[in-house]
Order: structure tokens, then C-alpha cells, then sequence
């Protein structure tokens, strides 16, 4: 019975393997499209950029220089701030100081109110969008771990003026200044979540922009009080309205920060919890971790009993199913990284070769990074608490609620944390 149960394993792992390469060949040909109707003219709605802020990010001074020097003609910035005493402050107060010296572009908002209901970052997006003036037609989202090319606005905002497409977002990359393990795992378990982030259409409230009217008139302003993530909750709201979430293939926007395998374990089961509460294909998402995860496990543990027993073949199948499987997720890599690189470096960044310690550190790190995802999908199934940039949120069902509002601080400050 054991050779069979091998054998099968082989096959499926065939399978897996073909369907990931099957994908990844759509995701590439998508990123070399547009999915909208753009618009003949130049379109410039009157936008307003929201860029929420709980503590200073290492990479925040160039991003609001990059912000606050968009090639835009029509659009104002609201830098919200957690509370008056935020680390942030002096960074965005030196930055429009330096980059808009006329006060006409950007203003500092203070978070008078947190509510106890949903994340702080929704909450903050509640707070910079309710009173927002009518005259505004979009609404942009920026993280402050992000560095946007100059033109990145006007890209972001294009599919905006196809009435099917209400919301348009942009994609994340990773490229760690210092390859250690929990930093490269992260940049593994990206690059897969990219393909499904165009296939299920997943927004990403790095860099998302929305209709204003779209946001007000399908309720989604209020679910965000809610919620604990902006982004994934969306999707359903654009099905529901039957309308479509455009995917901007030439933002990719680059993350250089690092982190360890710990923070990488207790982030990417964030990033699945979001999935879990608020998206519909979360069935689809969870089968697909299943059936990529639960072979390698029982391979493991064909190859453990042949050794017992002394079976040879049941050795020989086992092993070279695991390297077989080991080879071809890898092998993908080379192809999704030299696209994302030519995208980057058309954006204005510096994307360092490759070095072979990097590509044979990065080899090693797919078969761990694979049992670290495994892990966070188990321990999800037990998650009701969620620690996010220093506050505590229990979870139970669909309800939020934060612990204790807590100001930002310098014990806050760990490596790869996201707002």
C-alpha cells in the first residue's frame, strides 16, 4: 500500500505543479494588459490621498517626498495621524515644509477618536474620508512603507474612468535589503500571493484607489468601522454592485524592509485571517494552501516509512516527488522576478543582481517557508487575538475589538511591521 500511496503523491504533485505554472503564465500575460477601457483623453478626477500614519516607517521621509511631488494635477493629501505625539509628526511636518511650501497640497489631520470596532487604519480612513468635500471624485490609499514613482497617481487612478471599474489597486514586491530567512520567506510567500491576488482579484490598500461615489453609495465607509483591514473586504461590495476591480500591472510597488521568521509567521497568518473574514473566495484560497501543503507532509512521511522498512522504491519515489516538487515551485521564480524587475526599474527603483549565496539561501528557504505557511494556516483555525502595530484585537466570528487604544511608541518598533 505504501508504494501506491507514493505513486499517487507523484501524481498529484504533477498535477500541483502544472496548474502553478498554468497560472503564473496567465498572471504574466495579464501584467502586459490593460483589463479597462482607457480613457482617450488625460484623466484627472479631483483626488484625495489618504495616508494614514502610527509611527515613522524607515522608508517614510522618501515616501512623502515621492507624495508630495506626484506629476498630478488635481489632488490634495491627508496625512492622519494616530495621535498629536506620533514619531511621524516631525517627518511629515519637515516634508510639506520642504515640498509644499505653499500649503496648498497637504494638511495633517489628528485622530481625535479611535473606534473600538475595527483596526485603527480603518478607522483612520473613517475619519479622513467623512467630512471629505463633494468636490472630490477619487479617493487614493498609500501605505507608508511604499515609495510611488512620480507618475504613480495618474496610473492608479486611469481605470477609474471606465464605469466598470470603481476601484483600482496596485501590487507589493518585496526586496529585502538584508536576505535573512523570515525576510526571504516573506518574498517567497509574496510572490505566489501576487498570481492569486489577480485572480481573485484581492485589492490592496497599499495602494488602492476608489470612485468616491462608489465608496459612499455601497455602504462601504460604514463596513469599514467594522472591519480589521480596509482592502479585502471590497471585493464582495464590487461583486455585489457587479462591477470590477481593475489590477494596474505596472505598479508594483517595492518593500524593502526585512523581517524576521517569527514576524513573517505571525504576519502572513494576519494576511490569511483578513482572507478568512472578509473574502469570498476564501474557500478556494484555503483548498489551494491545502492541496500544495498536504502532500509535501505526506511525502514526508512515505519517505520516513520507507526508511523504517527498507523500502527502496517507496525511498526513491518519495524523495525525488519532494525534489521534484522542490525544483518546480522554484523554477517559477526566475520568470516572475525578471518581469517585476523590468516593471521596478521602469519605476525608478535600483534592483541589485541576484547573487548565488542569495539564489542558493533562497533554494533552501522554499521548503521552510512552505512548513511556516503551513503552520500560520493551522494555528489560524485557533486565532482570536491579532497584535497589529502594537494594539491587541480579539476576534470572534466577524466582530473586532480593540483591547486598549494604546499611542505608538518606540517598543513598538520591530522589524517588517505594516500599518
Amino acid at each position: 500500500m505504501l508504494l501506491p500511496l507514493t505513486l499517487l503523491l507523484f501524481a498529484i504533485v504533477l498535477i500541483t505543479v502544472a496548474v502553478h505554472y498554468f497560472a503564473l503564465f496567465q498572471f504574466l500575460n495579464r501584467l502586459k494588459q490593460k483589463a479597462w477601457n482607457a480613457n482617450e483623453n488625460d484623466y484627472f478626477p479631483k483626488t484625495m490621498v489618504l495616508f494614514p500614519l502610527r509611527g515613522a516607517d524607515p522608508s517614510l521621509p522618501r515616501g512623502l517626498e515621492k507624495i508630495l511631488t506626484q506629476d498630478y494635477p488635481n489632488y490634495h493629501i491627508r496625512f492622519i495621524l494616530d495621535s498629536a505625539d506620533d514619531s511621524a509628526r516631525p517627518f511629515v511636518e519637515s516634508a510639506i515644509e520642504q515640498w509644499d511650501k505653499n500649503g496648498q497640497r497637504a494638511e495633517i489631520k489628528i485622530m481625535t477618536e479611535h473606534f473600538a470596532t475595527c483596526s485603527l487604519k480603518c478607522s483612520a480612513l473613517y475619519h479622513g474620508i467623512a467630512d471629505l468635500d463633494a468636490s472630490y471624485e477619487a479617493v487614493v490609499i498609500l501605505d507608508a512603507d511604499t515609495n510611488p514613482p512620480n507618475d504613480w497617481l495618474k496610473r492608479l487612478v486611469e481605470p477609474l474612468s471606465d464605469p466598470n471599474f470603481p476601484v483600482a489597486t496596485g501590487l507589493r514586491w518585496y526586496i529585502p535589503h538584508q536576505p535573512n530567512a523570515g525576510s526571504l520567506a516573506r518574498y517567497l510567500w509574496n510572490a505566489a500571493a501576487v498570481v492569486q491576488q489577480e485572480l481573485y482579484r484581492i485589492p490592496w490598500g497599499g495602494s488602492l484607489a476608489l470612485r468616491r461615489d462608489f465608496l459612499l453609495e455601497n455602504g462601504l465607509l460604514e463596513r469599514w468601522k467594522q472591519t480589521l483591514t480596509d482592502d479585502t473586504p471590497i471585493t464582495s461590495i464590487v461583486h455585489r454592485a457587479k462591477k470590477r476591480i481593475a489590477l494596474v500591472p505596472s505598479l508594483f510597488l517595492v518593500n524593502r524592509e526585512t523581517c524576521g521568521l517569527r514576524s513573517f509567521h505571525t504576519w502572513v497568518k494576519r494576511q490569511m485571517l483578513m482572507a478568512k473574514l472578509y473574502h469570498p473566495a476564501w474557500g478556494l484560497v484555503c483548498g489551494q494552501a491545502v492541496l500544495i501543503t498536504l502532500p509535501v507532509l505526506l511525502l514526508a512521511g512515505t519517505f520516513i516509512s520507507g526508511v523504517v522498512l527498507g523500502n527502496t522504491p517507496v525511498i526513491f519515489w518519495s524523495l525525488g516527488t519532494f525534489l521534484f516538487y522542490w525544483a518546480g515551485v522554484f523554477g517559477t521564480l526566475p520568470m516572475i522576478e525578471h518581469r517585476v524587475r523590468q516593471i521596478v526599474k521602469r519605476n525608478g527603483e535600483v534592483v541589485e543582481n541576484w547573487s548565488i549565496r542569495r539564489t542558493l539561501l533562497t533554494f533552501a528557504m522554499v521548503p521552510i517557508t512552505q512548513g511556516v505557511y503551513a503552520s500560520a494556516l493551522f494555528w489560524l483555525h485557533f486565532l482570536h487575538r491579532v497584535d497589529w502595530r502594537g494594539i491587541e484585537y480579539e476576534v470572534t466570528g466577524g466582530q473586532i475589538r480593540m483591547i486598549e487604544y494604546k499611542p505608538y511608541t518606540a517598543r513598538h518598533v520591530e522589524a517588517g511591521r505594516s500599518l
